[in-house]
């Protein structure tokens, strides 16, 4: 959850650009947009790492400075090691030749200036505060809000957090459950729907860095940049809900935001269940 001083920059500048492309854009371009944000979404076969490290070696072969920027963050919230990183751009300026030797200069410079990160979260020491709640008990909506408060409370970026139920009265629907931070209009989500129906539709996590080039993406806020939405999982491995993170930071989910999340998601999982079959009793929104 941290970030750069050169990140910060270069993010800023390219956010402020690409709104003026998408706002004068024409068909072409936004479909472009949208198969760009499409061959990265969820990092397919390749894997996410794979994928950014395939595009920063071409970025640099074609002596893209600002390509080689964004592609050099990914990485970094990714937690690429430098040495894997190096080598990746060793190949690629081996394919385009000396010429690249400027471009990969700047390159290093940048990601070293990246990886002088703020400390951030102490995901275990957060871990361990809701796995107390979770000791401790009590009713499953009261449950849910003291993790949901305490997630939101602890981890810079974290600016909403949330818990959507799977109704167990209409199929295929969430019902939005107990959560910290601003209302929100989405209180019955269907499968398949935005980021929350996919990945409850998939039943795997899924990170979206940037939730203006999501086509069907449903704004909570406009404040909202990016966000993190982990499905939980019953005893039987059923779906039963699912962990909602909203952050007003674009790429604010690094792989250990990840790891933490799927590792919360377990741990509130007989809460989330106990909520979920509630809703049988009318309690649905």
């Amino acid at each position: 959850m941290a970030d750069s001083c050169v990140r910060e920059r270069f993010m800023k500048d390219r956010d402020l650009l690409n709104g003026i492309v998408l706002e004068n854009a024409d068909h072409v371009l936004k479909r472009l947009y949208s198969l760009d944000s499409a061959a990265f979404r969820d990092g397919g076969r390749l894997g996410a790492e794979t994928k950014e490290l395939v595009a920063l070696a071409v970025s640099l072969a074609l002596r893209c400075d600002d390509c080689v920027t964004y592609h050099l963050a990914r990485c970094a919230d990714l937690g690429v090691p430098t040495p894997q990183l190096a080598e990746a751009m060793g190949i690629a300026s081996l394919i385009g030749g000396t010429i690249t030797i400027p471009h990969v200069r700047r390159a290093f410079a940048a990601w070293m200036e990246m990886k002088q990160k703020s400390p951030g979260a102490d995901f275990d020491s957060v871990l361990e505060n809701l796995r107390e709640v979770v000791r401790e008990g009590g009713a499953p909506e009261g449950v849910l809000a003291a993790a949901a408060g305490l997630m939101k409370d602890s981890i810079p970026g974290y600016d909403w957090v949330g818990f959507y139920l799977c109704d167990p009265v209409t199929p295929g629907t969430l019902v939005l459950g107990p959560f910290s931070g601003a209302p929100t209009e989405h209180v019955r989500i269907g499968f398949g729907r935005g980021v929350c129906g996919r990945a409850a539709e998939l039943g795997r996590t899924l990170v979206v860095d940037d939730v203006t080039r999501e086509s069907e993406y449903l704004a909570c806020s406009p404040e909202v940049k990016s966000e993190a939405v982990v499905p939980v999982f019953s005893a039987n491995g059923t779906v039963v809900g699912e962990l909602d993170i909203d952050s007003h930071e674009r790429a604010a989910f690094t792989q250990a935001d990840r790891d933490f999340l799927e590792k919360a998601a377990a741990a509130l999982s007989p809460f989330v269940e106990a909520a979920a079959a509630a809703l049988q009793g009318g309690g649905g929104a």
